[in-house]
């Protein structure tokens, strides 16, 4: 009986550094070549970009999900109700709402961006990385 214990704990305490040592070990998140992106005739670099995704707009084609550091969506100067032109590599992607961009640090564009697979390397581009994940299961 003595020997059955030792061994369960021996076992356990092998189970707990082996989970230690899993989770000590870091991801690194994959990165993507970036392109040059401009809002408003401003420079967004990529490391401002917290976020950028495609989505489906209203009528279920890809659009783009744009969400910027605080501190980046502040120095872009925009009015209430004004429109914000958008490039990428000096092609329009349209323009979005300085409303999100001032409430919720977020460009919305939508346009002709050819299927989601395109949008969201589109996406990639502008951020240097996949999108955040919607939770933490995924």
């Amino acid at each position: 009986m003595r020997h059955a214990k030792r061994t369960l704990a021996a076992l356990g305490l092998a189970f707990l550094l082996a989970g230690s040592a899993l989770a000590a070990t870091v991801v690194k998140a994959k990165s993507y070549p970036t392109g040059s992106f401009v809002v408003a005739g401003h420079v967004v670099a990529a490391k401002d970009v917290l976020d950028a995704r495609a989505i489906p707009d209203m009528s279920g084609k890809p659009s783009l999900m744009v969400t910027l550091a605080p501190a980046a969506a502040a120095a872009i100067k925009a009015q209430a109700g004004a429109r914000l032109p958008c490039t990428l590599d000096g092609k329009a992607l349209g323009s979005s709402p300085a409303d999100a961009l001032t409430s919720d640090h977020v460009l919305q564009l939508s346009g002709d961006f050819g299927d989601y697979d395109a949008t969201a390397a589109m996406a990639r581009r502008i951020s240097g990385h996949d999108p955040v994940p919607d939770s933490l299961s995924e």
